[in-house]
């Protein structure tokens, strides 16, 4: 993550800290977002198609979702298979999907269904669902972040909701801290908190304002010290400083100033509140928000023996997920942002296709469900289908890595031509059916 008051990278074209603050004295500003800023424009410079400039919410079910409950019902299947729910039509012609889902139901010509992802370990780690890869730590994030950079001073890539569980080190990746999110642990919090956009604990507002003189000290030296490095160092934190003071920044994490029928409508929950801050930042120019559902204790996790079992999909999970995800595919497309923002929802597993005796579904990684919606996807599309139990794959099954280098291509990196996303995908192309 931004830890503004903490250095990240040494320097920029080699300069150290130390020099800088015998020339110029900006090292007492003490921001690793200029450093961040100044590893982005190190890299080669980019290519960006003319969908390069999308964004993404990337919607995490911590716990593993069961298929059967949601979007991959299976009606014909014995009792201890289909589980006591039944299927509901939705809006694209022949396709069904969990009746515990009415509202999603009614929208699913905005979206595109995968039913037949596998590959997954069926363990709780986010790996595969954020990276594309089991053993992979560079999350979707970080790789866009790095690859397409920033849009303005809003941070390009933001998490929302707790830390993930049984996965250290998922995040910036191969990129370093530079490229890890920003962190908002609780959208609800009655005085949001964001500690990476906070002056160093031995800065005060004031001294940090006098501060911004030294900058203009940078121009006289520059005069006298003929530096590149030092003048995009200027840049930088003239950038940072601007992060720092931008009320675009902190309006756009400020839940408050959203309509309460609006807050409503997204549900007053968690969950719901953070779908809500992700579109307010999308909006603002954020390029990747990441919601993780919930904390631990309220994942889609549902045995039986350590927590309700299947009763708890229709008691909880899925009538906040329906809530929320329909309030923000309306609300984007109320506000022309559906086309421009892709929405992506997965967990890390499915569950076993049969009920186990205390009336739940165990861990499940040989298929499960994504769903897609906006940025471009083919509205009403279901890739691929799972056997008649939903165990495995039967039709077009879809790697991580496969979908990983969809959602790329889909945010306008190209995966065929552009190799600095090829360590992130190996040999993986884009699903067919979707781009």
């Amino acid at each position: 993550m931004f830890n503004i008051g903490r250095t990240l990278t040494r320097n920029c074209q080699g300069i150290s800290r130390r020099a800088l603050l015998q020339v110029g004295g900006l090292g007492v500003l003490g921001l690793s977002l200029a450093d961040w800023m100044c590893a982005e424009e190190r890299r080669p410079a980019r290519r960006e198609a003319s969908s390069g400039n999308k964004s993404c919410i990337f919607v995490f079910l911590e716990g593993g979702p069961s298929q059967l409950e949601t979007f991959d019902p299976k009606p014909m299947a014995p009792n201890d298979v289909r589980g006591p729910y039944g299927p509901v039509a939705t809006s694209v012609p022949g396709t069904q999907i969990g009746e515990l889902l009415p509202m999603m139901a009614q929208r699913m010509h905005r979206c595109a269904l995968i039913r037949s992802l596998t590959g997954f370990t069926g363990q709780h780690t986010a790996r595969p669902a954020l990276t594309g890869s089991v053993q992979g730590l560079t999350t979707y994030g970080a790789v866009v972040t790095r690859l397409l950079g920033d849009r303005g001073v809003m941070p390009p890539y933001v998490h929302i909701g707790g830390r993930l569980f049984n996965s250290a080190g998922v995040g910036g990746g191969a990129f370093g801290p530079a490229c890890d999110p920003v962190m908002v642990v609780n959208p609800l919090a009655s005085q949001l908190q964001l500690s990476q956009f906070e002056l160093a604990a031995d800065i005060s507002a004031n001294r940090f304002h006098d501060r911004r003189e030294l900058l203009g000290a940078i121009d006289r030296m520059r005069a006298q010290a003929d530096s590149p490095a030092l003048e995009r160092m200027d840049t930088f934190h003239r950038r940072a400083v601007n992060v720092l003071t931008s009320s675009r920044v902190r309006e756009a994490f400020d839940l408050a100033r959203e309509r309460p029928p609006l807050r409503s409508r997204y549900g007053a929950n968690i969950f719901g509140q953070s779908l809500l801050m992700a579109r307010r930042l999308v909006e603002a120019g954020t390029r990747f928000v990441q919601v993780k559902w919930y904390d631990w204790d309220g994942a889609w996790d549902i045995h039986g023996f350590n927590s309700t079992g299947v009763e708890r999909m229709e008691e909880e999970l899925c009538p906040r997920f329906d809530q929320g995800m329909t309030a923000l595919l309306d609300d984007l497309q109320q506000r022309g942002m559906l086309d421009s923002t892709l929405v992506v929802a997965m967990g890390e597993m499915g569950r076993t296709p049969r009920l186990n005796h205390w009336g739940g579904r165990d861990h499940w990684g040989p298929v499960l469900f994504a769903l897609l919606a906006g940025g471009g996807v083919p509205a009403g599309a279901v890739v691929g289908s799972s056997d008649a139990h939903a165990a495995y794959p039967a039709t077009s099954p879809v790697q991580p890595a496969e979908l990983a280098a969809t959602l790329y291509r889909l945010l306008g990196i190209d995966t065929n031509l552009d190799v600095r996303v090829r360590p992130f995908i190996g040999s993986a192309a884009p699903v067919a059916a979707l781009v």
